[in-house]
Parts: structure tokens; sequence; C-alpha cells
């Protein structure tokens, strides 16, 4: 019993900060629609991690007619610079999901609706939906509404002309996926159950873990000291409870899964190696109907893309496997679809025939047609002009703090022991649990 609790306190007192800023950092990322984390900003940041911001673009358009005129899509807002990127105003801090060129309109999909901008933004359709994805064809706008509700709009008058979620067959979710993809899936809550409850269930986790460390802190301070010791028994009575115990399966899930996020470079072989079969993949995956990555419809044919691949689907009732691969972006330039991978290849589609991209950057996140050349505009790696920020969102800042970049690269290591102090804090807080249990029912 001695050693138990002394492991235990060990443990808590050496990893419970960095399982705090773990656990608070990790639920407000998974939270990242709220618009408040990427319109709260900070100047005073370590130099290295000053660019962050580059990861939330994500639409780059050059005007045809004018090369000079370029708009730039992020989760900070829409960018316009006149003068060919040399400098670039702050328009708009609406979050711009998604920028859509058609007949010298330019369509956004925002965390507000539908916008469309011509040297000013204004409001169109959908107000207070967050659109993820959209694609616009000669008759029809259509937008996904949060990775889920599929919404046609007649494209003169605006009106919804239809409203559907997506009911994919159970023949045709038959996939396996890669370990990576899996463990992806499971950490930032999307691998278990479908819609938000895997991402509740994370939250639950992270709401506990915050509370644990706290308590536990407090506790430790308070005995040592030897002052409120009536307060420190109650607070050890909360501390150690079912929905502690209960909070333990998230919270290794998400310790043993970060492990492997942290290591992903130096693992990649192994995970994109191991397949889990299907038959064993959770109830998410047999329905996937809260996984709307990216649209595209042509006038007569609508495309999905979600994280087995693409689905095809001419009434929105009947969708079939065309390709495997999860399907990040799906850009229409004229009559050709460009496919951003995630885990998966870059293609596109011209004439109804998948072609690879090889030497492309993976999850590019738009495409720039210039001049009959083509460029992919990637937040890691691009030469097109982009808005210089002296500033870095709370998003970014958070994100850094929960992967160790805010720290130093070999922070990751001091994550990984967090991680293995989890461990322990369960295993011990179990033992201990359950022999107070067993103690208090044979005083019975």
């Amino acid at each position: 019993m001695v050693k138990t609790y002394k492991l235990h306190k060990f443990a808590g007192i050496s990893a419970g900060v960095l399982l705090l800023i773990l656990s608070i950092s990790g639920f407000f990322l998974n939270h990242d629609k709220w618009s408040f984390l990427y319109t709260t900003t900070f100047t005073s940041v370590p130099s290295h991690i000053l660019n962050a911001d580059k990861r939330l673009y994500n639409a780059y358009h050059v005007d045809k007619q004018d090369s000079k005129h370029i708009i730039v899509g992020s989760y900070r807002g829409l960018f316009e610079s006149l003068d060919g990127g040399e400098s670039f105003v702050h328009i708009s801090t609406l979050q711009i999901l998604a920028l859509i060129s058609y007949e010298n309109n330019l369509y956004c999909a925002t965390s507000d609706g539908i916008y469309i901008y011509k040297y000013t933004l204004k409001k169109l359709a959908l107000e207070n939906k967050y659109i993820t994805s959209l694609s616009i064809s000669e008759q029809y706008i259509v937008a996904v509404e949060d990775k889920e509700t599929i919404i046609t709009l007649d494209r003169n008058t605006l009106k919804i002309v239809n409203t559907s979620v997506m009911n994919i067959k159970k023949s045709q979710l038959q996939e396996d996926i890669k370990l990576s993809r899996f463990v992806r899936d499971l950490h930032y809550g999307r691998g278990l159950f479908e819609g938000d409850i895997s991402l509740l269930i994370n939250d639950y986790g992270a709401i506990v873990l915050t509370f644990l460390a706290l308590s536990g802190y407090t506790v430790w301070f308070f005995i040592k000291r030897k002052r409120h010791a009536k307060f420190s028994r109650a607070l050890i009575k909360t501390h150690a409870n079912i929905f502690s115990m209960i909070a333990i399966i998230p919270l290794l899930i998400l310790a043993i899964t970060g492990v492997f996020l942290d290591h992903s470079s130096a693992l990649k072989k192994f995970m994109n190696g191991v397949k889990i079969p299907h038959s064993i993949l959770p109830p998410v995956y047999d329905t996937l109907a809260s996984d709307i990555f990216s649209i595209d419809y042509d006038g007569k044919v609508y495309r999905i893309g979600n994280r087995y691949g693409i689905y095809k689907s001419e009434d929105l009732s009947e969708w079939n496997l065309e390709n495997r691969g999860l399907a990040y972006k799906m850009i229409r330039k004229d009559k050709t679809l460009y496919i951003s991978g995630m885990g998966a290849a870059n293609r596109l589609i011209k004439d109804e025939v998948y072609i690879p991209l090889p030497k492309t950057p993976h999850m590019f996140r738009d495409v720039i047609i210039k001049d009959a050349a083509v460029e992919y505009f990637s937040t890691k790696q691009t030469t097109l002009p982009l808005p210089n920020l002296h500033d870095l969102t709370l998003y970014s800042l958070l994100l850094a703090l929960h992967d160790g970049s805010f720290f130093s690269e070999w922070w990751v290591w001091v994550n990984d022991f967090a991680a293995f102090m989890l461990l322990v804090l369960s295993v011990t807080g179990t033992i201990r649990w359950y022999r107070k249990k067993r103690l208090f029912k044979n005083s019975l």
C-alpha cells in the first residue's frame, strides 16, 4: 500500500504539470471551430513558432484578369493583395474554409455560411452554418455543413432545393484502414462513434485529467504544509471516484495514440504497413455519415471524399466507392478535378479517368492555374506570397504547447514521459481506489 502510494505520488508530482498542459490544450484543440481561437493573438512568443499560423491557410486565389490581385483564405480570415503579394490587407475575420472561383465571382465557404467576394465581401446564403466544403456548377451551389449535411441551392434564386445526409450502404464501407489513419482518428476524436460522441469522450477525459492534476497538486501542497486537513480529506474523496475510473479508458487511448503521433515520422513505415481489418473497427467506420472532407458536383455527378476514398452518386442517395484513399480536398478547375490526399496519393480526374499526381505537395490546399501552368498551394512548401504576420493565434499557440514544439524538437520525449506517468497513475490509482472500496465494504 505504501509503495503504491509513493509511486502514485511520484508520478503525479513529476508529470502533473505536463498532463495539465496536455489536457487543457487538447480540450481546446478538439474544438477547432471556435472563432476566438483564431481572433485571440499573441505577439510575445518564441521566434521559432511565429510562423506556425501558416498551417491555417485553406485556400489561394489569383485573379485571372489581374494577376496582382490575390485572395488568401485562412482560419484567421480573408486576406487581399492588390500588388502581387507585396502587401496584404486583412479584410475579414470569418474563418475561410474554401474559395471557389466561378464566372468571375469568388464564392467563400465560411464559418458563417456562404459569402461572395468581388472587392467587397457580401453574405450570400446559409447564415450561421459552418460550411466545410463547397462546389459550384452552372445551376447549383452544393455545400457541406460541418462535414455532415449536404445542402443544394439554386444558384440564381439561392433557395435550398435539397438537404440530405450521406447514407452509404454497409456493403460500400468494408475497407480496411492503415494503423496510421486509425491512430489519428482515435486521437482527434473521430475514431469510435458517429457525430460528436467520440469528441465528447475525449473532452470527458481532458476535463477529468485537468481536475485530477489540479486536485492532486492541491492535496499534496496542503498535506505538505499541514493545513486544511478537513478540506484535503474531502478533496481526496472527490479526487478518487468512479468518474475518474471511467476516464482512464479514454485517457489511456489518448496517451498511447499520442506517443505514436509524437514519433509518426520514425514509425511511418510500420504504421502504414499495418492494416486494421474492417471487421474489428469501431462503429463509426460502418457509417461515416459525418465524414465528408470534400465535395464536388460537375452538374451531373456528385462526389464526396471521406477517409475511405471518393464516393460517387447521381442522386445523393445511392453512393458507390469509386476511388480509394482519403480525399482531403477536391478542387475543380474547368473540366479537371484535382484531389489532395491525406495519408493517400494525390490524383486528378479528367475525362472520368483517375491520374496520379506524383511529386506534388502532400495535402495541398488549392490549385492555381497561371499561364497554362499548374501550381499547388501547400502550407508546408510554397513559393506563393503570403501575408506577413507578426503575431500568433491562440490555436497555434495551444498546438505548439500540445505537441511540444513550443519548447523544443526534443520535447516529444518529455510528452512521452508524461504519457508513461499517466499509465502509472492509472494503474496505481485504480489499485488504491479498489483497495479503499474493499476496506470500506469489509468495515460494514
